[in-house]
């Protein structure tokens, strides 16, 4: 893990891939009202949370291997390959996800050992997508070793990491390497893809919130990026309402509302005056804090501005201050398990919401959360109704 997470979790790593992150990002938003159509039409049922996966996948292979795969945008032709990992990726771990909250899958398969059919499309993703990721990784390896990457391929998390595996000391393997960054890839896609979905849908249903996040990116890429998406651009200190909209996002539909159970391993605990016996369950959970009244002014209301500085500081030595701890920020947890790609999972979301709205004006039939079909993939993922974009 600590492998892993090098040239991921530190903020100037992560800033590094800013650059091909963006490059991607910008390539992906231009198929997205191809893929509106393409769902409108009834011609692909779920085209725009596909298109999501797909821009999820180009942004994180151009930080992994330094390439833009390009799957997103229907209209431009790319490696059929990538698309067959994307959808191998999605079936194999959202199915997976599905059978562990199965009765009959746990009775059947895990305790009898039978093959079900779920299990076996489950691995059936996994194995394609492996295949395809091997591949990729192996033809990576061979044309770093005779020096044929691209300036972009150098600088790529994957070269660096085969260069750290080198380094005296190291005792990781080439092949762990190669299972790291497949495993990178592949959680990569329906994870950030979920996050992209709940937002772009309430910036689609709420037009006033998303002007104000037009108006506040278009401001800062014209005045801090002379005109395009840099680092600088989307810092907290020039595009504050798009770091509160995301936290907005987070609080009212978060992808992971309930957390991990862990199990007390010894006497007498006790936590903030709860005493806890050995072999009590203890649940992770940090949604209803969000959602308390007592808390949180009209909860059930996406309100982004709840999260401006001023209202942060208004409400310091209230109880109220409780929704700022780190630990409830973002999906991506805290400590030593926290995700290792969170840093450039986060650049991601940034970027593309902020590309898909300088690019498009979004309108969504559904403007009432009670009215929107969501479901467990991996992590919570909204179901993307027929939205409409136009080119601004």
């Amino acid at each position: 893990r600590t492998f892993l997470q090098t040239d991921m979790l530190h903020p100037d790593s992560a800033r590094g891939y800013l650059p091909g992150i963006i490059h991607s990002a910008g390539l992906a938003s231009k198929g997205a009202q191809a893929a509106a159509m393409l769902q409108s039409s009834g011609e692909e049922n779920g085209a725009l949370n596909s298109y999501l996966n797909r821009c999820a996948f180009d942004m994180f292979s151009s930080m992994m291997l330094g390439i833009y795969t390009e799957t997103a945008d229907e209209t431009t032709r790319t490696d059929p390959e990538n698309e067959r990992f994307v959808k191998g990726a999605v079936q194999g771990l959202g199915t997976a996800i599905e059978m562990i909250f199965s009765r009959y899958e746990l009775i059947i398969g895990k305790l009898l050992k039978f093959e079900t059919p779920m299990m076996k499309h489950c691995f059936e993703g996994f194995d394609a997508a492996w295949a395809i990721a091997r591949d990729k990784i192996e033809s990576f390896i061979e044309r770093k070793e005779r020096g044929e990457l691209s300036e972009n391929e150098q600088v790529s998390y994957l070269s660096r990491a085969l260069d750290r595996q080198k380094e005296e000391g190291s005792n990781v393997t080439v092949r762990e390497v190669m299972e790291l960054a497949f495993l990178s890839m592949f959680a990569a896609v329906d994870t950030t893809s979920s996050v992209l979905s709940w937002n772009l849908l309430h910036i689609a249903r709420l037009p006033d919130i998303q002007e104000k996040l037009f108006q506040e990116i278009s401001a800062s890429v014209e005045t801090v990026g002379h005109g395009k998406i840099t680092a600088d651009v989307l810092s907290k200190s020039n595009a504050p309402y798009l770091h509160a909209l995301i936290r907005e996002t987070h609080r009212l539909t978060p992808v992971g509302a309930i957390g991990l159970t862990k199990t007390v391993d010894v006497d007498n605990l006790e936590v903030h005056g709860r005493k806890m016996e050995k072999g009590d369950v203890v649940l992770l959970e940090s949604y209803s804090q969000g959602m308390n009244s007592d808390i949180v002014e009209n909860p059930e209301e996406f309100r982004p501005e709840r999260w401006l500085r001023d209202a942060v500081e208004a409400r310091k030595g209230s109880p109220s201050e409780i929704i700022d701890h780190p630990f409830l920020a973002s999906p991506f947890s805290q400590g030593a398990r926290k995700c290792p790609g969170s840093r450039v999972a986060a650049n991601e979301i940034k970027v593309l919401l902020s590309q898909l709205v300088l690019d498009w004006k979004i309108s969504s039939p559904i403007t009432e959360l009670e009215m929107l079909e969501y479901h467990q993939r991996t992590v919570i993922e909204a179901k993307l109704p027929d939205l409409q974009f136009e080119a601004r």
